[in-house]
This record gives C-alpha cells, sequence and structure tokens, in this order.
C-alpha cells in the first residue's frame, strides 16, 4: 500500500469520483441538457462493460499486481469496474452509503444471515486493531 494512505469512506470515494468527472474540485452547477445527461450515463455504462470484459481476460490469464506495475492486471480493472459503478451512482445522485444500508437489511433477512451489518463493523474493527 502506498505511503501516508488513510482508509476512505464510501462517501469520500464518491465525492472524489464526482470531482474527477466534473473536472474541478468545485461545486459548479451542472447545467448538461436531459439530454447530454443521458448520454454521459450511457458511456458510463459502456465503459462499465468494457472494463468487465478487460476483468475476465485478465482472470483468464490469472494477470496480477507484482507491486511493480498495475496496467493490465485484475487489480487494474477490479479499481475501473468499481470507479464506473460510482460514477453511475453519482450520475443518479444515489448515496451508495446510504443505500448499502438498506440492500444490506433485505438481504440479511433474504438469506438468513446471522449476523447485522453492525456486528460485522465491529467484528473488523477488534481484528484490525
Amino acid at each position: 500500500m502506498a505511503e501516508n494512505n488513510k482508509d476512505m469512506t464510501l462517501k469520500e470515494i464518491q465525492f472524489l469520483i464526482k470531482h474527477i468527472e466534473k473536472g474541478s474540485l468545485k461545486d459548479i452547477e451542472d447545467i448538461r441538457s436531459e439530454e447530454e445527461k443521458k448520454e454521459n450515463s450511457r458511456r458510463l455504462v459502456l465503459k462499465l462493460i468494457e472494463e468487465f470484459g478487460e476483468l475476465a481476460e485478465n482472470i483468464r490469464k490469472n494477470l496480477r499486481y507484482n507491486g511493480e506495475n498495475i496496467k493490465g492486471t485484475i487489480e487494474e480493472e477490479l479499481f475501473d469496474i468499481f470507479y464506473y459503478i460510482i460514477a453511475i451512482a453519482n450520475d443518479y445522485n444515489i448515496d451508495l452509503e446510504e443505500i448499502f444500508h438498506i440492500k444490506d437489511k433485505i438481504n440479511k433477512e433474504k438469506y438468513e444471515r446471522s449476523f447485522s451489518l453492525e456486528e460485522a463493523r465491529k467484528e473488523y474493527e477488534k481484528n484490525t486493531k
């Protein structure tokens, strides 16, 4: 892991990607037309699909990051997929952290999981100290 990195929250990652996509850290008004917004959504989804294809190829070839060059690795493609999923969520003003909590409650019941998100968080904190 790179030096001086601290864990980021999902909200921080969404903020970062939102501003990367805008090209500025300033909160600038979105003045795109509805057609431009639709076209951007299409672009993001197509990029996501492209990255899934690249991930599949890299998994087939078992191309892993060795600490030197991340280009063309499973790790790079997973990052790219994560990026585009978050960019799509941002495009639709979806708070992924909020949705994660909502969907987790549904899935806990649906799959009869024996622990809650909060219990998992406590266990994670206990094991990472």
